[in-house]
């Protein structure tokens, strides 16, 4: 049987009060004791423990030492902010001069190549970092030239065509201020991998960069590096494609649009680089409009490390998009036509073509051309401060040098210089072709 828990007696208040006399004692008033309120006296009863003893004070305890407090360490300084760096990468397409080109340039003499790029080289600046895709070899000693033959025209088997150019232009892109160049494009083997091999030769010669392209695979996807304004921008290159597949020994490579290859060559340049930017070469040609499959190429692009997508290929401009980026801005130009070549030669000012003409014959938008300044402001992330453009326009006199035996001429002008009614017809062409992002001068009327 359980044991019942001992009751502790506590003191009541209202019995003790009962048992007080009912009348005062000598000299004290009903409800005092002394000159105390009962009431208090029954409070100091009930909290003394009903002891009848009365308690004694214990001393005061000695307050204890204060503790040794080391002085507080001064916070450490605010860090600074990141500082503001600014640069522009001027961006242009194809350099691709067919047969009919080459053979302007060389009757035009020594001063051919820097005829050709005149328009080209007046709007280019020095603080800006000066690039476009050299869709042709700098040699033709290799294969014989050839304009092929287009897959539209059922009379003719098709064959791609060989292009070619010669050292000079080299020297040519140097002295207009070209900084790097991409040779990764369908035309890199037109002069076979010993073409290229010398092509690359040409370009460290005047110390005009080169990607996309090296004497091996390793060397092709590794990135460049331009310092400007000290901003570290870092160039990487790609093709999705060759005309031609060389064999024999391997003494230049230039880098295709694979997968792994192109992760691992974006990492490589954003470990070495506050900017990425990277050429592609890709689409069809004369694709109106960029493919929803380079859209999304594009991002995947972005997220594996590239700020800057400059799209090369299709020989006409395409639409150019900002996007959002893990570092916070990026933009994607999905091609920038040409910037100088033998395309649209039969073209004439509002005047279609009859009949069937290939289009790399007749379409004018092959002689639109542009220089895409592109603004980045970098801190600890990067900022598209302004999309710019310039736009150019190839004048090909085709047409007078076969009816009226004038000399062929071919050369890159500033559409500003344009006659009005070319100007205005390419204007609006091309502003339509860039999109909205890009400011566009000249502006269309």
């Amino acid at each position: 049987m359980p044991v019942p828990a001992r009751r502790r007696w506590r003191p009541n208040p209202a019995r003790i009060a009962q048992d007080l006399p009912a009348r005062p004692a000598r000299g004290v008033t009903a409800g005092t004791i002394g000159a105390v309120p009962l009431q208090v006296w029954t409070a100091l009863f009930v909290l003394a423990g009903c002891s009848s003893e009365p308690a004694s004070a214990a001393p005061p305890e000695p307050a204890p030492e204060p503790a040794s407090v080391a002085p507080p360490e001064p916070a450490p300084p605010a860090p600074s902010p990141a500082p503001t760096r600014e640069v522009t990468i001027a961006a242009s397409g194809d350099l691709v001069l067919n047969p009919h080109a080459m053979r302007a340039i060389a009757d035009d003499g020594d001063d051919g190549y820097t005829n050709l790029l005149a328009g080209y080289a007046a709007s280019l600046d020095d603080a800006s970092i000066a690039f476009l895709n050299l869709e042709q070899p700098l040699v033709n000693d290799v294969v014989d030239l050839d304009p092929g033959w287009p897959r539209q025209d059922p009379s003719r088997p098709r064959r791609s065509p060989i292009l070619g150019a010669t050292p000079p232009l080299a020297d040519a892109l140097a002295a207009a201020g070209v900084d790097v160049v991409s040779v990764a494009n369908n035309h890199a083997y037109d002069q076979e991998r010993e073409g290229l091999r010398r092509t690359l030769a040409q370009l460290a010669r005047v110390s005009v960069v080169a990607v996309g392209g090296g004497p091996d695979a390793d060397a092709a996807y590794a990135p460049a590096v331009i310092e400007r304004e000290g901003v570290r921008v870092a160039f990487v290159a790609f093709t999705g494609f060759f005309n031609q597949h060389p064999g024999g020994e391997t003494v230049a490579v230039a880098a295709r649009l694979e997968e792994e290859r192109v992760a691992a060559s974006l990492a490589s340049a954003r470990e070495v680089a506050d900017v990425v930017v990277a050429s592609v070469h890709w689409s069809r040609d004369f694709a109106e409009r960029a493919r929803a499959s380079e859209r999304r190429h594009a991002r995947r692009l972005v997220a594996q490390g590239a700020d800057v997508i400059l799209g090369t290929g299709p020989h006409v401009l395409h639409s150019v998009e900002r996007l959002e980026s893990a570092r916070g801005e990026a933009v994607v130009a999905y091609s920038l036509g040409n910037v100088a070549s033998g395309m649209g030669r039969t073209y004439r000012v509002g005047r279609p073509p009859r009949g069937f003409i290939h289009p790399a014959n007749v379409t004018p938008e092959a002689r639109d051309a542009v220089v895409l300044r592109i603004g980045l402001r970098v801190t600890e992330t990067i900022e598209i401060t302004s999309l710019t453009a310039e736009a150019l326009w190839t004048e090909n006199n085709w047409l007078a040098h076969r009816t009226e035996d004038a000399p062929h001429r071919v050369s890159v002008i500033r559409l500003a210089d344009a006659e009005p009614a070319l100007r205005a017809e390419r204007v609006a062409r091309i502003a339509d072709a860039l999109g909205d992002a890009v400011a566009l001068t000249p502006e269309p009327e």
